[in-house]
């Protein structure tokens, strides 16, 4: 009885043993579980942070570019005259809209003439640079200040010339969406004429500004 008795008391050591290992050993599972999924927490917290702040980025760039352009215009004026007499005008431009009411721009000019009569044919070619202020009132007048810079040649001389010219005036102008119109009437104060201008006193101009975005 006391060996009987002896070996159970051994064997529940034993089983108590095994049952405080099983324990220990669960804890611990437990514990290395736990510890990755808050590594795991933490990774996926880390990533959708950092995906987040990329989109914020992603975004605020865009805004940036779209609020970039949409200050932006690009157009400019042409005009056409058929006859004995033939003109052509192309005048590109490119400005930048500072707000609705002040715009800076710079532009360029090529006007091709084209005379003829019974006893000559004349042609002339002749371009610029400009550079002009704009400000903008009530959406529909706007007041302009330029300067413009003409290369060109004189009828019977083979040597080109140039002239400086400053335009001051205004006239009309609409804004409407991502396009705007305008017709301005301009006052040349170099009031120079031709031969030393090829620019008359008054110079008039009708055109169209498309904003890129």
């Amino acid at each position: 009885m006391n060996i009987g008795l002896a070996y159970c008391m051994k064997y529940m050591n034993v089983r108590c043993v095994q049952s405080v290992l099983v324990l220990l050993l669960c804890v611990c599972m437990h514990n290395i579980y736990a510890q990755n999924d808050n590594v795991q927490v933490q990774y996926f917290q880390a990533s959708n942070d950092t995906l987040s702040s990329k989109n914020n980025t992603t975004l605020a760039e865009k805004e940036r570019r779209y609020n970039i352009l949409s200050k932006i215009g690009v157009g400019g004026t042409m005009g056409l005259q058929i006859g004995s007499y033939t003109n052509v005008e192309v005048s590109p431009e490119i400005t930048y809209h500072f707000n609705k009411w002040v715009c800076l721009g710079v532009g360029g000019t090529y006007m091709f003439s084209h005379y003829r009569t019974a006893a000559l044919t004349y042609n002339s070619h002749a371009f610029g640079v400009r550079g002009f202020a704009e400000a903008h009132f009530f959406n529909y007048i706007a007041l302009h200040a330029e300067y413009q810079w003409m290369n060109y040649k004189l009828y019977g001389e083979d040597d080109r010339t140039y002239s400086h010219n400053i335009l001051l005036g205004g006239g009309f102008y609409q804004s409407a969406g991502r396009m705007a119109y305008y017709i301005l009437l301009f006052y040349n104060i170099s009031d120079k004429q031709y031969p030393d201008n090829i620019l008359s006193d008054f110079v008039t101009r009708a055109g169209i500004v498309v904003f890129l975005k």
